[in-house]
C-alpha cells in the first residue's frame, strides 16, 4: 500500500496537525511543499504526544513548521497574511471539550464554520478545503454551516483510509491517548462557480470534481505487472531498489511491499532470485523467468 501526492508545485496547508504523523506521512511521500500548523505551542504538543518530537523533526528538515495558530483565525496570522493555499486540511477537528458534555456538540460545530469561514479567505482560486469527520454518534450531529453567506460550497466527500498514510495515528485532542477513526469521511469544500447559471438543473453543489491531492491505493497484483514490464526492458539483474526507481511515481510502492511481490513472483516462477550485484550489497537481483520473457 502507498500513498502519493500529485501537483507538487501545490502549497498544502495544515491545520490542527495533532501529533504530525499525517503532515510527516505526506512529506514522507515526496511532498514537501506543506505548512503544518499546530494550535498548541511546541512545548504543549511534545508534553502531550511522545510521538510528536521525531515528527516535527523531519517536518522541520523538509517543510515548514507553526505552533499557536489558531484555525478559526488563519487570514488573520502574521505568518499566512498574504499566502494562498492550494490544499487546506482539517483532519478530525474538536474543541477538546469531553464529547459526554452537552456543549461539545454546539462548540465543535462553531469551531468547523469558524475554520470555514476563515479558511476560505486563503483559498487559492481554484483550490480546496477538505475536513475529515466520524460519521457514528455524536458526530454526525456536526452538520456544517448554510453555505449561503460563504464564499465556498460542498464539492464532494469520500470515505477516509489513515492506511493512506503510512504511520499516521489519530491522536486525542488532550493527549496521548490514541483514538480508533472507526467510519469516516473526508468532505471537500471548493469556490463557488462565478458564472454558474442558477437555472441550470445539472448543477449540483456536492457533485464530485477532479481532487488535486490524490491518493492512489496500488494493490500486489498491479505491483506485479508493473515489475514484469520493467525487468523485461532489463539487460542485466537488478535489485529491489533498481526497480522502484522505475515505477510511475503516482503508484510507486514502498520497498516492504515491493519485496512482498517480488518474493511471490518468485514462489510462482514468474522471477528468478541472484546475487547482489555489488559487494557491499546484500539485496538481492531479479530478472524475469524465461516464460515471462516480454518482447522489446
Amino acid at each position: 500500500l502507498t500513498s502519493t501526492i500529485r501537483a507538487a508545485k501545490r502549497i498544502i496547508l495544515s491545520v490542527g496537525s495533532g501529533d504530525g504523523s499525517q503532515q510527516a506521512a505526506i512529506v514522507q511521500s515526496g511532498h514537501h511543499n506543506i505548512i503544518s500548523t499546530f494550535f498548541d505551542s511546541e512545548q504543549v504538543v511534545n508534553a502531550k504526544y511522545k510521538s510528536s518530537r521525531d515528527h516535527i523533526a523531519l517536518l522541520r528538515k523538509k517543510s515548514t513548521v507553526l505552533f499557536g495558530v489558531d484555525a478559526t483565525r488563519l487570514h488573520d496570522n502574521p505568518s499566512l497574511v498574504g499566502k494562498r493555499f492550494d490544499i487546506i486540511l482539517f483532519t478530525f477537528p474538536h474543541t477538546g471539550v469531553p464529547n459526554s458534555n452537552a456543549e461539545s456538540i454546539e462548540s465543535n460545530k462553531q469551531l468547523i464554520r469558524n475554520f470555514l469561514k476563515s479558511a476560505q479567505k486563503v483559498l487559492a482560486e481554484d483550490g480546496e478545503i477538505n475536513v475529515t469527520l466520524k460519521t457514528s454518534a455524536p458526530y454526525d450531529k456536526w452538520t456544517f454551516p448554510d453555505f449561503e453567506e460563504f464564499e465556498i460550497e460542498p464539492k464532494s466527500q469520500f470515505n477516509f483510509n489513515s492506511q493512506l498514510f503510512p504511520g499516521y495515528i489519530h491522536r486525542s485532542t488532550k493527549g496521548h491517548m490514541d483514538v480508533k477513526n472507526g467510519r469516516a469521511k473526508m468532505y471537500t469544500f471548493g469556490k463557488k462557480s462565478k458564472h454558474r447559471d442558477e437555472d441550470d438543473e445539472d448543477f449540483c453543489p456536492t457533485s464530485s470534481f477532479t481532487l488535486s491531492i490524490e491518493f492512489t491505493s496500488v494493490d500486489d497484483d498491479d505491483i506485479e505487472m508493473c515489475v514484469t514490464k520493467i525487468l523485461s526492458h532489463e539487460s542485466s539483474d537488478v535489485n529491489v531498489l533498481d526497480i522502484r526507481r522505475q515505477f510511475p511515481e503516482a503508484i510507486c510502492p514502498d520497498t516492504r511491499q515491493l519485496n512482498r511481490v517480488l518474493y511471490r513472483m518468485e514462489s510462482t516462477a514468474k522471477l528468478r532470485r541472484g546475487p547482489p550485484n555489488t559487494s557491499s550489497s546484500k539485496k538481492p537481483t531479479w530478472t524475469l523467468a524465461a516464460s515471462d520473457m516480454v518482447l522489446k
